[in-house]
């Protein structure tokens, strides 16, 4: 899988090449995009197996590691595509790549682990719902008081991260030490690699999806909170599906909650660093009631001790009406 890998990475540039002088061919652009949803995803594979083989060689827990890196690496998509989106003077794809894939994250990956193995719920999982739900209320005060969200809304949100991880630093929960599974190089080589794929497949993302969707002549508000944010949740998808089969509840259910807490802090905030992330007051209004309406019901039923099956036909029930209310 390294070989295709690295065949598709050098395979993209003469593809990202031709692209930018074919921008109306909707083939290649279409492509391009899948290209770079593949770099993306399979990099952060690779960048979040590689850093938790250096975080093993350091003697870090188990439980550090996971809270630490599992929600960073499957929310790497996310930074990428968001930050390129802001750099390349796109904010509307930036915002609804976050909210899209928020939603996407606990409708489509929550709904979906749900669906095949009921989840079982910790006392952390329950205070972390409450912290995302606050959160969230948070992004909807400032997205309507004020016009953007602006460098020191995003240094807020920045702040704000780094005091979650010192309280979750702070708790006091077993752990176990964690098996090394690569040398110190190879682990290195896997995380830059990995590293380098995601940040490259998110740049491809952008311009081909903001592309699209104008020869579509459809909205960039409409591709970004769709197609983009549902292939940037493919980690979480993958890894929660797998948490679930496997009967790692904490896993299943903290990964989408840690990647939500993630996306609107980190990344939401590192793109407001970069320029002021603003968005037409309808397309915003329509889309954070939304997400409103998903954290409010996962929060709801994070209170419980068990998130059964018919909660998760709930959450892809009511995702499958949000991606029909946005077409």
């Amino acid at each position: 899988m390294a070989i295709i890998y690295m065949g598709i990475f050098a395979l993209s540039l003469p593809l990202y090449i031709l692209m930018m002088k074919n921008l109306s061919s909707l083939p290649l652009l279409t492509l391009n995009f899948i290209i770079g949803i593949y770099l993306v995803v399979k990099g952060s594979d690779y960048f979040v197996e590689g850093a938790a083989s250096i975080a093993a060689h350091k003697g870090i827990s188990e439980h550090t590691i996971g809270l630490t890196l599992v929600a960073l690496a499957t929310s790497l998509p996310e930074l990428a595509v968001s930050v390129n989106a802001s750099f390349a003077n796109h904010p509307i794809t930036a915002w609804g790549n976050v909210v899209g894939s928020n939603i996407a994250n606990i409708g489509l990956v929550l709904g979906m682990s749900t669906l095949l193995m009921p989840l079982s719920l910790s006392k952390y999982v329950r205070k972390d719902a409450s912290v995302l739900l606050l959160i969230t209320l948070l992004l909807i005060l400032l997205s309507f008081i004020f016009p953007s969200i602006y460098w020191w809304g995003g240094l807020i949100f920045i702040i704000i991260y780094v005091l979650y991880l010192l309280e979750i630093h702070g708790r006091k929960e077993a752990v176990e030490s964690v098996e090394i599974e690569h040398s110190w190089l190879f682990s290195w080589l896997l995380t830059i690699f990995g590293g380098a794929g995601v940040s490259w497949g998110g740049r491809i993302i952008v311009y081909s999806a903001v592309n699209i969707a104008r020869a579509l002549g459809i909205g960039e508000i409409v591709i970004a909170i769709t197609a983009v944010a549902v292939g940037t949740s493919l980690p979480e998808l993958a890894t929660s599906v797998a948490a679930a089969l496997k009967k790692k509840y904490g896993i299943a259910v903290g990964n989408v909650i840690g990647s939500n807490i993630f996306n609107t802090l980190i990344v939401l905030g590192a793109s407001a660093l970069v320029t002021p992330i603003s968005v037409p007051y309808h397309d915003a209004w329509k889309n954070l009631i939304f997400l409103f309406i998903f954290t409010f019901l996962a929060f709801l039923f994070c209170l419980k001790k068990k998130i059964g099956k018919m909660e998760g036909l709930a959450f892809l029930i009511l995702y499958i009406i949000f991606i029909a209310f946005q077409i």
